[in-house]
């Protein structure tokens, strides 16, 4: 670059070795005096900066420019990215881009609004923030023959709960959700309009998800219609629950026969799909059968950008299908079928105690 490089530490009155929260400290400090918006009757709380017997460069400076330059060089420093390419390549390479190991980074450019670097310190642009809010952004105000002119406070809020059924979760949809609102027709007649509002619905969208129309609700005169928000919660299903999110579980019925033996059944997907499943285990209490990724999609939360970009990607991530059984008793046995039912459990246990012997006997000749 052709003009001289800015040295951000020494605007900042700091080393370079200085943590961020040193860097921080340096900037209130010098911001709290060069802050354009500061109580003038307060000024003679501060002591000026040419009077501490610690001069530097900026000192010939008047206090806007100081005041520019503390603001860039915090908007540099107390980022660890821009610090750090400033640090290894100077302002040349901070202006100009550099090529990193994770990719090209671009110019820096500095946004030029100090007020916000100011904001984001100090939680608040200055002590009369809300005034100099008032007069830059004004509330909105109403006037009207009925009620003369006031400020419009915002009504309350209006939550709703919509139910998906699991089929829709698993691929996703779009619904169409009609409201009534109070609509002003003329200029002091209110008349109830019917108004449709579209939500996207992503596949996998967990229960609980929140939907916001701002500022959707009833018109009124004197007030800013209050925001409606869809709340989605899962419909009962005949088959299936969700758990853990994006997990699917399903309860099957068997016998004590099927349990002890084996068996094979068929489940029917969301999707419509059959799946087999075989069963050679014996199934004891708690047992249960996982078939990875027949669950549901997993919706991942992402900024609009990024939905965008990967609104027609297929998702490839799902849960797991899991599968629970209930085990159904004889509600009945005859004498003859007790008797052999016994008969079957003790040769069981006979045969349990024959093979434990000869494992124990096994592992003494070992």
């Amino acid at each position: 670059m052709n003009r001289p490089e800015l040295d951000y530490y020494a605007v900042l009155d700091v080393l370079r070795t200085a943590s961020k929260e040193q860097i921080t400290l340096a900037y209130r400090r010098m911001a709290v005096r060069l802050c354009p918006h500061r109580d003038k009757k307060h000024e003679q709380d501060f002591v000026p900066f040419g009077q501490e017997g610690r001069l530097s460069h900026m000192s010939p400076l008047g206090e806007e420019k100081q005041w520019a330059y503390i603001n860039m060089a915090f908007d540099v420093l107390g980022n660890d990215l821009y610090r750090s390419i400033y640090d290894r390549y100077g302002e040349a390479g901070l202006f100009e881009g550099v090529m990193l190991p994770n990719g090209y980074f671009p110019p820096y450019q500095y946004h030029g609004n100090h007020m916000k670097v100011y904001q984001d310190v100090f939680a608040s642009y200055s002590p009369y923030a809300n005034i100099i809010d008032a007069i830059t952004n004004p509330p909105s105000l109403y006037a009207t023959r009925e009620h003369g002119i006031g400020v419009r406070s915002k009504d309350a809020d209006t939550e709703r709960t919509i139910l998906l059924s699991l089929e829709e979760v698993r691929t996703g949809c779009v619904k169409l959700m009609h409201v009534w609102r109070q609509e002003i027709v003329e200029e002091s007649r209110l008349e109830k309009r019917k108004h449709t509002l579209k939500l996207n619905i992503r596949p996998g969208t967990t229960a609980g998800t929140r939907y916001c129309f701002k500022e959707e609700g009833d018109r009124y005169p004197t007030t800013i219609p209050g925001d409606i928000i869809f709340i989605v919660a899962d419909k009962p299903h005949p088959r299936f629950e969700r758990r853990n999110m994006h997990d699917l579980v399903y309860r099957y019925d068997i016998t004590i026969a099927q349990a002890l033996t084996g068996f094979t059944f068929f489940v029917e997907t969301l999707d419509k799909r059959k799946l087999k499943i075989v069963i050679s285990d014996v199934v004891t209490p708690g047992y249960i059968k996982i078939v990875p990724r027949e669950g549901l999609p997993k919706c991942q939360n992402m900024d609009a950008v990024t939905a965008i970009k990967q609104a027609n990607k297929k998702i490839e991530d799902f849960g797991d299908l899991i599968i629970e059984f209930n085990y159904l008793f004889p509600k009945y046995l005859t004498p003859e079928m007790k008797t052999m039912t016994r008969e079957f459990f003790d040769e069981f246990h006979k045969l349990e105690l024959e093979l434990e012997e000869e494992e124990a006997k096994n592992m003494n000749l070992e």
